[in-house]
């Protein structure tokens, strides 16, 4: 079985991790495969927004440490070669449209540093939130320490940090971790909704939109409103800004062309 599914439907990717035994963990062949995955979905012009989800109960629940060669590292050689690795969350991180993460159960460790790589992120109720590294004697290793207090502020991202204590769908809400808190069964339905809304807007301003948002955190505010208008200049040339002001005139539904 693989541990990742894949879907296509109407400029929308899915990526499922799909390991409910193992309650998603990532091991070498999920690490491997969610790079694949995600690196054809970019590479696709057809696809303009994707959806990361799980099978069964859980989002993530991090690095697979029972696989052996996730195990902690025993030697010098063997910590070297895990830090040399690229990031859990690289496939995301690299990847230029938007992303949906559709938190149907616990992500934990590297399960969150996945979630908090996506752009949007809605849960289900029941699900759980954390950062345990602390308590194993380690620390967020792929922007987990970067991102989280973006994501729900420096006191309550430290407190999540240093205690390693999960956080509830509610909780997470309250925090702006998430946007939404849905039931289980609707949870799907609702990120398919999100998604279909997204792919149905302008390619290229979508990128650029990730790209100037993206850097409103990852640079100096000044940069990232330098790299706005310059995004926002090289889109005023392209055919397909010229096709939704049209279509706005028009009333109608805009063609976008991805040019």
């Amino acid at each position: 079985m693989s541990t990742l599914d894949i879907k296509r439907d109407g400029g929308v990717g899915c990526v499922t991790l799909n390991r409910p035994d193992k309650r998603n963990a990532i091991d070498d062949v999920t690490r491997d495969a969610l790079a694949a995955a995600f690196a054809g979905l970019d590479e696709d012009a057809a696809i303009r927004v994707a959806i990361l989800t799980g099978a069964g109960t859980a989002f993530c629940a991090g690095v697979d440490l029972a696989t052996p060669g996730n195990v902690a590292a025993q030697s010098t050689t063997v910590a070297t070669s895990e830090v040399s690795r690229p990031r859990l969350s690289a496939p995301l991180d690299n990847f230029s449209k938007p992303v949906i993460a559709a938190l149907n159960g616990v992500a934990a460790g590297g399960g969150l540093e996945l979630a908090l790589a996506c752009d949007i992120r809605i849960a289900a109720t029941g699900a759980r939130f954390g950062l345990p590294e602390a308590k194993i004697g380690s620390l967020p290793g792929s922007g987990g320490t970067q991102r989280l207090a973006g994501a729900v502020g420096r006191s309550f991202a430290a407190q999540m940090l240093f205690t390693g204590d999960l956080i509830t769908a509610e909780q997470a809400l309250a925090a702006g971790l998430v946007s939404e808190v849905l039931t289980q069964e609707a949870l799907m339905e609702r990120a398919w909704a999100l998604a279909r809304i997204i792919a149905g807007n302008a390619p290229l301003s979508l990128v650029a939109i990730k790209k100037a948002f993206r850097a409103a955190t990852d640079q100096p505010l000044a940069a990232g409103f330098d790299l706005e208008r310059a995004l926002y200049g090289a889109l005023t040339l392209t055919e397909d800004r010229a096709e939704g002001r049209a279509a706005f005139r028009e009333k109608r539904k805009p063609d976008f062309k991805g040019r």
